[in-house]
């Protein structure tokens, strides 16, 4: 299974993640403003965003890939199965 999110899906995911934690985490002033600049710096359209575009993307499918393939030993030697 792979998972590739498009530029507008990582922009709206980073929106709504930052947007709660700004809302409901115990943040000092200083860490929401924080978390406002760096959302402002990965606006639609910048190098920024297409780079955690790509992060997300590898770390999503890393960690599918994680849960998915196992190493089993079979016959005296392992292989790599999908679940």
């Amino acid at each position: 299974m792979i998972v590739l999110l498009e530029e507008p899906e990582s922009w709206s995911l980073m929106m709504l993640v930052s947007a709660v934690a700004i809302d409901n985490a115990e943040l000092s002033f200083e860490g929401k403003e924080a978390i406002r600049r760096w959302r402002s710096d990965h606006q639609e359209g910048t190098p920024e965003l297409e780079g955690l575009t790509e992060a997300l993307n590898e770390r999503l499918n890393s960690a599918i890939d994680a849960k998915l393939m196992r190493r089993v030993k079979s016959k005296g030697r392992y292989e790599t199965v999908r679940r």
